[in-house]
């Protein structure tokens, strides 16, 4: 597939939504190439998109989370969680205990082989990420990033 060039971004007077439109179409391209990379790249590890976000979201929780909390996290129904859950499970990557507040619950943890899980994902972003901005220069990106922010804000913000 043959590579295209960056757009020239000097819009005439009167351009703005033409601009809005190229960069809205653009992120989103962008976003969906990004991850079909990404994607690629983990085949090798053995680990899907959902796999990896549990762990993440396990990560970031060293008290551990409910089953029903990283549903809720993740954007998954139940059912769809607790296959995900065995599979990572069968893995040694996470483990799940009795909740001491509920008996009906369980606490998902992070195992050590989990992290390591995490760390390898991290090698593999860290060096995508690397080849993606070569050449951007550290301004472009942090300008780049202020608009993302805001569009993000923005997003969740409104639910019409």
């Amino acid at each position: 597939m043959p590579q295209s060039s960056p757009k020239s971004i000097a819009p005439s007077p009167g351009d703005r939504p033409r601009l809005q439109h190229d960069l809205a179409f653009t992120l989103m391209l962008a976003s969906r190439r990004l991850r079909t990379r990404f994607t690629e790249r983990l085949k090798s590890h053995d680990q899907t998109e959902a796999r990896w976000n549990a762990l993440y979201m396990l990560a970031d929780a060293p008290s551990g989370l409910i089953q029903s909390e990283l549903a809720e996290r993740l954007g998954v129904e139940g059912p769809t969680l607790v296959r995900l859950l065995d599979a990572l499970e069968v893995q040694s990557l996470i483990s799940r205990h009795p909740s001491k507040y509920d008996r009906r619950a369980k606490v998902l943890f992070i195992e050590p082989a989990g992290r390591t899980v995490i760390s390898e994902v991290d090698g593999v972003a860290a060096k995508l990420r690397d080849e993606l901005f070569e050449g951007m220069s550290d301004a472009d990106l942090a300008s780049t990033l202020r608009v993302l922010d805001l569009l993000a804000v923005r997003l969740e913000r409104r639910q019409d």
